[in-house]
């Protein structure tokens, strides 16, 4: 194993808000997702993959958000993508924090009568209101030992945020897995850094 790499094992769907939106029966005993240090910022960045088609995103880690938000305003395209209404029960679970708008044609991001929520760079100690969404995820599974099959998740919550939330962090990062959201179900997870 490389020693630029180490990983997450969630011994629990961490990720998934449930499990019943599995693409079918299997069921993990953990996921596994590559962590490497950014040497120009030495922050930590992950990939997963999202969309429909699958893309893969870099995101940079950060233990204490809330959200894993992605920036929509720059090449967002998915046939999967569906925004959360406001009374939703989605909207519900992430603390939604109102009820959002927008006056231009309907894409990734600008919806009408969508639930808002606040996703933030903690880097640069900003904020944006901004549109919860569905979309697929893909990612590994492991036995705790070996690499197991992809794990999908049709309709995984996810914060869409502007361009200018990608100011400070790493190069080619598309936005923030926060991992901090804590829902009614036990969490538990490993975590290796380099």
């Amino acid at each position: 194993m490389a020693s630029s790499i180490s990983y997450f094992l969630f011994f629990s769907s961490l990720l998934f808000i449930s499990s019943s939106n599995a693409q079918s029966s299997f069921r993990p005993h953990a996921l596994v997702i590559p962590v490497s240090k950014d040497s120009s910022t030495l922050q930590y960045v992950t990939s997963i993959n999202q969309r429909t088609p699958l893309v893969p995103l870099q995101l940079v880690v950060d233990l204490g958000g809330q959200f894993l938000w992605v920036d929509c305003e720059q090449n967002y395209v998915s046939s999967s993508y569906r925004p959360a209404r406001c009374t939703s029960a989605q909207c519900s679970l992430a603390r939604g924090s109102g009820c959002g708008n927008c006056f231009s044609a309907p894409k990734p991001g600008c919806n009408n009568t969508t639930c808002s929520v606040l996703p933030d760079n903690t880097v640069t100690r900003t904020a944006s209101s901004d549109e919860l969404a569905e979309d697929a995820v893909s990612v590994q599974s492991t036995d705790g030992s070996n690499p197991g099959r992809s794990v999908s998740v049709s309709k995984f919550l996810f914060s869409c945020a502007p361009t200018s939330l990608l100011e400070g962090l790493a190069s080619g990062a598309k936005g923030m897995a926060g991992l901090a959201y804590c829902t009614s179900f036990t969490v538990r997870f490993c975590l290796q850094l380099p």
